[in-house]
């Protein structure tokens, strides 16, 4: 009997406290600003750090499907990107970056799955491509000018 009771109570408490919650300034945080944070997705130049210190530039976030990509840019800013991607397809996918010596940006996936990395690219012209079997000659490739 009270179990049930002290669960409940728990639950009331985290409840309230969420939602009285806020970011020091009194007023509850916008709500574009909270599906941000939920998503995992910052805005460039806003302060995201990467594991090395530096700041990302960019966040970009690049979908897999079948035999292609989406959300590669075909420009981006030189610097620290950060790459959320997403396996939306079924088979496996990756994410390599040719002019890195061929660097596996993201590991091999399966579908449904994500996974999120950084790299710091320099001003050039850079491949991206799927090494997954012949995915890169199927259509997943797209090249990226880097100012």
């Amino acid at each position: 009997m009270r179990r049930p009771f002290l669960l409940a109570l728990a639950a009331a408490l985290t409840v309230g406290l969420a939602a009285c919650s806020d970011d020091g300034s009194g007023e509850a945080p916008a709500a574009e600003e909270t599906a941000a944070e939920q998503e995992g997705t910052q805005a460039p130049g806003t302060g995201e750090d990467t594991a090395d210190g530096g700041e990302v530039v960019e966040t970009i976030t690049v979908t897999a499907e079948e035999m292609s990509f989406s959300g590669i840019p075909e420009t981006l800013p030189a610097g620290t990107v950060r790459i959320d991607f997403e396996n939306a397809g079924r088979a496996p996918h990756d994410l390599v970056v040719e002019e890195l010596g061929d660097e596996q940006v993201i590991p091999v996936i399966d579908g449904g799955a994500s996974e999120s990395a950084t790299v710091t690219l320099e001003p050039g012209t850079y491949t991206f491509y799927c090494s997954v079997g012949n995915h890169r000659s199927m259509g997943m490739e797209a090249t990226v000018t880097v100012d």
